[in-house]
């Protein structure tokens, strides 16, 4: 499927024409390849692009900020005049930015979807995580300057580059809202020379030629009607016209030239990462016992298990399941050995349960001697914070050994070939109807999480000690 070639408008400094550069380049693309779909979107907190492409007063529902909130980006787009597609913008965009995790994330979720064409981008003057997603998502970042200011800033955006091991080559500087009427004795006779020279000696490219300022283009947003007209409609008596024909057949070229590569490698290393956490997570399915860790009854072949727990220790060595009855009677039996009569334990099965369900269970053993060791039972919150917990002795000789089931003292020996091991943990919690949807990726990291955060809060206690 053919990808998207992405072009992000970007810089720093505002007032140096990226809104008005990236709606007008849009049409001008349009009108030199009339079949290949243009799409733009703005990260900007204006609506430009809306007031310029709406075919009609009626908004739809849709809007840039949904984009990372899991909706396809095809069903975001709007068609609008001059045969452009574009999302609407959001008055919400600055609010939710706790959306976007990871400047990576723009382009992993255009390299999934089947967004075809040219893509342009307009950004924020401020390098913030919509301005560092659409740099990273961009085969081409074009760079309006109009002084030494807007020229300084873009260092910024080439130490951003590099640092996500992007070449700054990608980066073109366009100085834009250049004054004609200004001369220079020298060698510089003009703005656009200087500012090309000093680009150039900073070891930036430049595209060829500039866009002036001109009263005329600036009037196209400012008028009775209260419309943004483009310059290709409006304009097309000023030089800025002619400008933007040439930048637009650069553009074009460059497209041509070198193609989608970015969402290629982007989808690569989405293609790349898949497989490592597929084999990751078959690694996980493979170290489980096969059968219950306390009664040794099969794990069912369809890896359908309702009510089952899932156990872990600390060093991965021991990983698998255990049934509900014989979680809960390993619990009431060594813990809660006062509790004698059935109703008192199906009340206390069904705290625990509760309890399990929203939470986890950290078993903690410390040996004390060769014949005595200390658990703990404690419950963890959703973030590993301990809510509450219960301590007991248990000696090789006595309830070591329930009825032909294993016991608290077997299930952590399981663990370790070293059966002296002086101080170990098992973290447990609930299951769905699949346990091992348990193991996959993202459940496994929090999985993770919150065994890593065990163990930093237990060396921290030592420590104080």
């Amino acid at each position: 499927m053919p990808r998207s070639y992405i072009i992000t408008i970007a810089s720093e400094k505002g007032g140096v024409g990226k809104t008005t550069l990236a709606t007008n380049l849009a049409i001008y693309l349009k009108g030199l390849a009339e079949n290949l779909p243009v799409t733009l979107f703005s990260f900007d907190n204006h609506f430009t692009v809306d007031q310029m492409f709406r075919l009609n007063k009626t908004s739809n529902t849709h809007h840039i900020g949904q984009l990372f909130s899991g909706s396809n980006p095809t069903e975001l787009i709007s068609t609008g005049q001059y045969g452009v597609n574009y999302i609407q913008s959001s008055r919400n965009l600055f609010e939710n930015q706790h959306l976007v995790q990871s400047a990576d994330q723009l382009a992993k979720i255009i390299a999934q979807s089947t967004l075809q064409g040219l893509i342009i981008i307009d950004t924020s003057p401020t390098l913030d995580i919509y301005t560092r997603n659409a740099l990273y998502a961009a085969d081409r970042v074009i760079v309006p300057i109009k002084d030494a200011p807007s020229l300084e800033n873009c260092r910024n955006l080439t130490d951003f580059l590099v640092q996500q091991k992007r070449s700054k080559t990608i980066l073109k500087l366009l100085p834009c809202l250049i004054d004609t009427r200004i001369h220079f004795d020298g060698p510089f006779r003009n703005s656009y020379q200087l500012l090309k020279a000093y680009a150039i000696n900073r070891g930036y490219r430049c595209y060829e030629g500039f866009i002036a300022k001109s009263p005329k283009v600036e009037s196209l947003s400012t008028n009775p009607a209260g419309k943004i007209y483009p310059v290709i409609t409006h304009g097309r008596n000023t030089d800025v016209h002619l400008q933007l024909t040439h930048l637009a057949r650069q553009v074009y070229l460059d497209y041509l030239e070198l193609g989608p590569t970015r969402l290629k490698e982007v989808a690569n290393e989405l293609f790349d990462q898949e497989e490592n956490l597929s084999q990751e997570y078959k690694s996980r399915v493979k170290k489980l016992q096969p059968t219950c860790l306390c009664c040794d009854v099969p794990v069912p072949e369809d890896k359908i298990w309702p009510n089952a727990y899932f156990l872990e220790n600390e060093t991965g060595n021991l990983s698998g399941f255990i049934e509900e009855d014989c979680f809960f009677e390993l619990l009431l039996q060594d813990f809660y050995p006062e509790l004698s009569g059935k109703e008192q334990q199906k009340l206390l099965q069904e705290i625990l349960t509760g309890a399990v369900n929203k939470s986890f269970i950290l078993l903690q053993k410390t040996q004390i001697d060769g014949e005595q060791a200390q658990i703990d039972l404690f419950r963890l919150d959703q973030q590993g914070e301990k809510i509450s917990g219960r301590s007991i002795l248990l000696k090789k000789r006595g309830r070591f050994q329930r009825q032909g089931k294993t016991g608290l003292l077997q299930l952590f020996n399981q663990a370790t070939e070293d059966q002296t091991e002086n101080f170990q943990q098992l973290l447990v919690r609930q299951t769905d109807k699949s346990p091992l949807s348990l193991l996959k990726h993202h459940n496994y990291m929090k999985w993770q999480t919150v065994f890593n955060r065990v163990q930093i809060d237990h060396k921290l206690d030592k420590d104080f000690e």
